[in-house]
């Protein structure tokens, strides 16, 4: 971070930085604590294709997962000079990819709780199309002298 911006940060660029590095410690204690190992001879019976949820269906316990990932977008807005719609999808596609397999391995390995769900990847992700698209717009249409443009790193 340091070396790809250039000159100081302004206040609200450190607020930026600052919440970002908050958020990210938010997301990895939501989605891999509290932290259960289980140990012995009983532990980890399961096969590991039932650890993984590949039911698409999605209902409304999915909506946390639809708000999980929206504010990583409107940071790679933020912290991104050339952010686009499909940059942001795959950032966040391997952003949610990497946390459900992570789980999957923690849960696997370690006899966790918290398993693999394929409908996590595809709401994350479209959790994180939405925040880009709603900040873009607000970002867009926001007059030039507006402080929310103080809030771009670049």
């Amino acid at each position: 971070m340091k070396y790809k911006v250039k000159g100081t940060l302004t206040i609200y660029q450190k607020i930026t930085v600052i919440s970002c590095i908050f958020y990210s410690f938010a997301v990895i204690y939501l989605t891999f604590f509290p932290f259960q190992i289980q140990t012995g001879m009983y532990a980890n019976q399961a096969p590991w294709k039932s650890r993984i949820n590949f039911d698409p269906v999605v209902d409304l316990s999915a909506l946390p997962n639809l708000i999980m990932l929206a504010p990583l977008a409107v940071y790679y807005f933020l912290m991104k000079k050339s952010a686009s719609l499909f940059k942001v999808i795959r950032f966040s596609f391997l952003v949610s990819l990497g946390i459900e397999f992570l789980q999957f391995l923690t849960n696997y390995f370690l006899g966790g709780w918290r398993g693999a769900d394929v409908a996590d990847v595809v709401v994350n992700t479209l959790g994180a199309v939405m925040g880009y698209l709603i900040v873009r717009e607000v970002y867009k249409n926001a007059h030039p002298d507006s402080v929310i443009h103080e809030f771009r790193l670049n």
